[in-house]
């Protein structure tokens, strides 16, 4: 009874983000799968967790002071950080009242990349990450004996320019990279500094990933290599980012091996 009125006091305080968060659905609904995925992966989550501890108490202290945090965020944080924080709050007590365990700490990355975050993603990382691979890709290529400038994010060789746009930033991978990387966390019970761990790892593979996936494009653009299929575009994408979700996978269960 009292970890239901926990829950239900928590939803009514966040209940102005929530309110947020279903407009924000209305207008792009195909955002709302990936709460459900992350909801079914911290159930799983929680499954194996309680067949594995005893139940504990409800931490009512924690929620308190989790709620207090979300309080002072009004007026300071934008809409959408306060949603991340509301989304995280309602996880957390969900799953302490279903499971009677603390969550996993994946759970406050799972929560913000439940939201619809790939707008804010794109406006803030989207050039800097060109600009970062256009750099690196540059290395790549002159260590493969090709005489190739940057300039911005144009790749200029001889007479030919090949530009990163907005596709080949890489923040679409990046943030279904980050994903995979936190629902393995969640099932595989890493604690706080796996977590992290993992996710620096993430970022550093997809963006080599990223990389590798714009020197192979380089050299179908430029026609270096000649008479490629019509899905030689997306194929090279899909095979950069299923080499990059292997290489997250052998890393996850590295750390799980690890002792804490």
């Amino acid at each position: 009874m009292r970890s239901t009125l926990a829950s239900a006091l928590v939803l009514a305080a966040t209940w102005e983000s929530w309110c947020w968060y279903v407009r924000r659905i209305a207008a792009a609904p195909e955002d709302v799968g990936t709460l459900v995925v992350a909801l079914a992966v911290l159930a799983v989550a929680g499954v194996r967790q309680a067949q594995r501890a005893p139940a504990g108490p409800l931490p009512l202290a924690t929620l308190a002071l989790l709620l207090a945090g979300y309080a002072a965020s009004r007026g300071v944080a934008p809409p959408i950080i306060r949603a991340g924080l509301a989304a995280g709050v309602a996880l957390f007590c969900l799953h302490v009242t279903v499971f009677r365990q603390q969550p996993p700490a994946a759970l406050w990355g799972l929560a913000a990349l439940a939201l619809p975050t790939l707008p804010s993603l794109h406006f803030m990382l989207d050039y800097p990450l060109r600009l970062a691979s256009a750099a690196l890709a540059v290395g790549l290529l002159r260590a493969h004996g090709l005489a190739v400038e940057q300039q911005g994010t144009l790749l200029v060789w001889h007479d030919l320019t090949v530009q990163f746009d907005a596709p080949c930033s890489g923040v679409n991978m990046l943030w279904a990279g980050l994903l995979f990387t936190l629902m393995g966390c969640s099932l595989l019970q890493l604690g706080a500094a796996r977590t992290a761990a993992a996710a620096a790892i993430a970022v550093m593979v997809v963006v080599a990933g990223n990389v590798l996936r714009s020197v192979s494009l380089f050299y179908v653009e430029t026609g270096v290599v000649v008479a490629v299929p019509a899905w030689c575009h997306e194929g090279i994408g899909l095979a950069a980012f299923v080499l990059s979700t292997l290489v997250m996978l052998r890393v996850l269960l590295r750390l799980h091996r690890r002792p804490a």
